[in-house]
């Protein structure tokens, strides 16, 4: 074989090696969620619960009852309900994402997080969110699911422009229960 050849075959191998490489999927790949978009105010169809997110609001300070707290304050409404079955339909997960932080949920006020969700009856409240000053002049995406473990499950994501949000002094987190359809 002329030696030409033999260098253009070695060229063509590492090439398609690279190529090989460059579209195999990570790890990771292998259990990642199903991400579900939606917007604000849209509703979305995950797996195992439908979900909408309404009127997000920044304050320095979340009250709720007789509970309130200062800092840099998201809360945001959400209206979710069971699609199929009652077992294991709480809202596990709740996390903004700025800038590759995440934030959770916070357990301090009555909310609608770790609440139990029913088939065919909607369940509304707040959820809230403390978030170092410096968070609120960015873009969050806001992720809702059923567990914990959002591996291999639907995991519905909504994005937050939270330097749009008119900063105010109080937000008050709505009361969680059984909403009326």
């Amino acid at each position: 074989m002329r030696p030409w050849a033999v260098w253009a075959i070695g060229a063509a191998l590492v090439a398609l090696a690279w190529g090989v490489v460059q579209i195999t999927p990570s790890d990771d790949a292998a259990t990642e969620p199903f991400a579900v978009p939606v917007a604000v105010g849209e509703t979305a169809l995950a797996r195992a619960f439908e979900v909408s997110v309404t009127d997000p609001r920044l304050g320095t300070r979340a009250t709720a009852g007789s509970w309130s707290a200062e800092g840099t304050w998201l809360v945001v409404d959400v209206t979710a309900t069971a699609r199929y079955d009652e077992m294991n339909a709480l809202l596990l997960h709740a996390e903004l994402m700025v800038d590759g932080v995440a934030y959770r949920a916070s357990e301090r006020p009555a909310s609608i997080f770790r609440q139990p969700l029913a088939v065919g009856v909607p369940r509304s409240g707040s959820l809230a969110f403390e978030l170092p000053a410096a968070a609120v002049d960015r873009t969050g995406s806001l992720t809702l699911g059923l567990s914990d473990d959002t591996r291999l499950d639907s995991l519905v994501e909504v994005p937050i422009d939270l330097g749009s949000l008119t900063r105010q002094a109080d937000v008050e987190l709505t009361p969680t229960g059984w909403a009326t359809p």
